[in-house]
């Protein structure tokens, strides 16, 4: 078992405690209850939405932070963290979850028999896909946190639509599209900014859908549909 898997287990363990803790302590019980509540009115609220989210998340931190679970399990992951991301001189010898990339490369070979297929993909990245040759499939990629990078321009995509599904919770997405493939992206994200042809938009809590100039004009086009938590997503002509 790895070093991170031990680590996870234990912080599991902990986060476990945590929920018994806030479960069995009435104040803290209707301190998360409120605070969920005050957040939901303020994600949904046109009017002082701000105020709402604050106040709510407040609350809620307070409800959380008198457990003592919770300050054992920010000292678990900092020594862990610490334990296993440095040697004793300093330097470090394991990327954080968060700094990890993902490189997603596409390369084509010749159409096999369709038996259906299952694949794993990690949590936080630090996976590359097409380090070896395979038949061009649509991607479908569900991502704890971490950055990701989908290169579409080493390979010759086939005619109509293909689509590339990204699920995340937190970390940065950039899609690399080949010059002369129409796309369509339909984004939706907690909170997070959106570049693609020159356009940036912010998003808190929306969805945006937008075409390509050239989408109707061309024959091979991308569908790129993403859903993030928290996190910039970047769709690059290369």
């Amino acid at each position: 078992m790895s070093h991170w898997r031990v680590f996870w287990l234990l912080e599991g363990g902990l986060l476990l405690w945590l929920g018994f803790q806030i479960v069995t302590n009435p104040p803290a019980l209707i301190g998360v209850v409120l605070g969920a509540l005050l957040l939901a009115i303020g994600v949904k609220s046109h009017r002082a939405a701000g105020v709402w989210c604050t106040i709510g998340g407040i609350t809620l931190a307070v409800s959380v932070m008198i457990n003592p679970a919770f300050w054992l399990v920010l000292f678990a992951a900092l020594v862990a963290i610490i334990a296993l991301s440095s040697k004793p001189n300093g330097e470090t010898t394991v990327k954080k979850p968060w700094q990890q990339k993902r490189f997603v490369s596409v390369e084509t070979t010749d159409p096999s028999a369709k038996a259906g297929q299952v694949k794993r993909h990690p949590w936080f990245g630090n996976e590359t896909i097409g380090a070896e040759v395979f038949e061009w499939d649509d991607i479908n990629l569900t991502v704890g946190m971490g950055d990701t990078i989908i290169d579409l321009g080493n390979t010759f995509l086939p005619a109509g639509d293909n689509v590339v599904v990204v699920r995340k919770g937190f970390g940065k997405t950039r899609v690399l599209v080949p010059i002369g493939v129409g796309v369509m992206i339909d984004h939706s994200a907690m909170l997070g900014t959106l570049t693609i042809d020159d356009q940036e938009f912010h998003l808190q809590n929306e969805t945006v859908k937008h075409f390509s100039s050239d989408y109707d004009d061309t024959t091979r086009r991308v569908h790129l549909i993403l859903n993030v938590l928290v996190g910039d997503v970047e769709v690059l002509r290369v």
